[in-house]
């Protein structure tokens, strides 16, 4: 039995109101919220998410067990399914990827935004994973990372209800796949779709540019943290932060 989808016309946030409900005991596993429109859509690091009609705004909650694999994976969960999904609406000539560890870049644009949050009611763990994808519209040019839609990029049968279960059933996919095979299969999923290997690459890892790593990507290693080779020919690590390609970070 699938578990439920909640549509809603319009909310502050998606994520909200999944954790106005879990407060409530009013979600189960699986449950999914979803809104035509955000008044306060939320990115990573207290960024902003444009949010207007047309587009997609889903969170899904789940409430993981002790035999789960990292919760943090469900972030690569996110960003694969969201893969399906473009790659499924895109003409086969337009280049799908990701970028580590989550972003799908379609021609190079930004096509989505992950949010991941956490939590515990009553002694159970919690995790929503948020996304909104870029259907019909993306945001104007001159933000950090350049964006994309699917409309603008060449898909012809974009369906935003259609899209809520489709992006579902891709998710639940990928999340068995990583249920079963843990770090290991993740890593081999997104190594298949991973943008940048090879070439050079900047790690933001605070908001502090001194901190900086620059190098080469050489893929991602067995914890699914990036892997870049730096200039003195030491191998760094990376468990988090913002990835750009090229030698150095573009002004926001």
């Amino acid at each position: 039995m699938s578990a439920p989808i909640i549509d809603l016309d319009t909310v502050d946030s998606t994520n909200l109101e999944a954790r106005r409900r879990i407060a409530d005991g009013r979600l189960a596993e699986g449950t999914i919220v979803t809104a035509r429109e955000q008044t306060g859509g939320r990115a990573r690091r207290g960024r902003s998410w444009t949010s207007p009609p047309g587009n997609l705004y889903w969170s899904r909650i789940a409430f993981p067990t002790p035999d789960w694999p990292p919760v943090w994976g469900l972030s690569m969960v996110c960003g694969l399914a969201v893969l399906d999904l473009a790659r499924a609406a895109l003409p086969t000539d337009v280049p799908v990827a990701l970028k580590w560890p989550n972003d799908v870049l379609v021609d190079g644009g930004k096509l989505a935004g992950i949010l991941l949050e956490s939590g515990e009611r009553d002694g159970r763990p919690w995790v929503i994973c948020g996304i909104g994808v870029n259907l019909v519209s993306s945001p104007p040019t001159g933000q950090l990372y350049a964006a994309a839609d699917l409309a603008a990029k060449g898909a012809t049968d974009i369906d935003r209800d259609r899209a809520v279960h489709d992006l579902a059933r891709h998710f639940e996919r990928r999340l068995a796949a990583y249920l079963a095979g843990g770090l290991p299969a993740i890593r081999s999923s997104v190594m298949e779709h991973l943008a940048g290997i090879g070439g050079p690459i900047v790690a933001r890892i605070t908001d502090d540019p001194a901190d900086d790593v620059a190098g080469t990507l050489r893929g991602l290693d067995a914890q699914c943290r990036a892997e870049i080779l730096t200039a003195d020919g030491s191998l760094r690590a990376i468990s988090a932060g913002d990835l750009f390609f090229g030698a150095t970070v573009p002004r926001s």
